[in-house]
C-alpha cells in the first residue's frame, strides 16, 4: 500500500459510508468521483470538462459525478453510477478510499466527494453531450505553490458576491468554484499538499 493511499484510508473524514445523511430542507444531493491514478510513479486526478451545450455550468471543469437519482443507496453508488455513465469506468476497477467534507452550492446542492483509487489503466469514455473531454492533471503540478488564489466573484442576479477558489490555468483547463475547493480540500490531507 502507497503513502497516499494508506494516509487517505485513515484520514478521509467519512469513511466510506453507504447511505446519506438525512437531507437538509431546501438542499438537493449529488456526488463526485475523485480519481486518483498512479500512473508509472507520478499520482494524477481524473477531471471533465462539460459539454458546451448543457444548461447549467457548461464547458466547466468537474470531477464525473451528477444528481442523486430514485435507488442511490448513498454517496458511493451515486458516484460510481455517474463515473461509469460519464467516462466509461466500470464500478469494479474504482477502490473507493473515503469520503471529503460535502460541499455547499450556491445552486443549492449538497456535493458528497468520494475518494477512490483507480486499479488499473482504463479507456477513458468521454459521454457527449454530457461531457466534452476527460483528462488527468498530475498532483505535483496541482501542489505548486502559487497555483490557487482566491476571487470575489458575483453569484447571479439578486445575489450577494461570494469567495471562489481558482487553480490554473493547466493545458488551457481552469478549476475553479466546488471543483477547486475539493481539489484543495483532498490535497490539505496529503504529504506537502497545505496550501494556504
Amino acid at each position: 500500500m502507497s503513502e497516499i493511499e494508506n494516509l487517505l484510508r485513515i484520514s478521509l473524514p467519512h469513511g466510506v459510508r453507504t447511505d446519506f445523511p438525512s437531507p437538509s430542507p431546501g438542499i438537493g444531493y449529488s456526488a463526485v468521483l475523485v480519481v486518483l491514478w498512479n500512473d508509472t510513479g507520478e499520482w494524477k486526478l481524473l477531471y471533465t470538462r462539460r459539454g458546451d451545450l448543457l444548461a447549467d455550468h457548461r464547458g466547466e471543469v468537474a470531477f464525473p459525478g451528477g444528481h442523486v437519482e430514485a435507488g442511490d443507496s448513498g454517496p458511493l453508488q451515486t458516484a460510481l453510477r455517474e463515473a461509469c455513465e460519464e467516462v466509461g469506468i466500470p464500478p469494479e476497477q474504482i477502490d473507493p478510499l473515503g469520503i471529503l467534507d460535502p460541499v455547499d452550492t450556491s445552486t443549492g446542492f449538497r456535493i458528497w466527494p468520494v475518494v477512490s483509487l483507480l486499479k488499473q489503466a482504463a479507456e477513458l469514455k468521454p459521454a457527449p453531450p454530457e461531457v466534452r473531454e476527460a483528462f488527468w492533471i498530475p498532483l505535483a503540478w496541482l501542489m505548486e505553490k502559487g497555483k490557487w488564489e482566491w476571487r470575489t466573484v458575483p453569484s447571479g442576479p439578486g445575489r450577494s458576491e461570494r469567495r471562489a477558489v481558482f487553480f490554473g490555468p493547466y493545458q488551457g483547463h481552469t478549476l475553479w468554484g466546488a471543483t477547486a475547493l475539493i481539489t484543495v480540500r483532498l490535497l490539505e490531507v496529503l504529504p506537502g499538499g497545505r496550501i494556504a
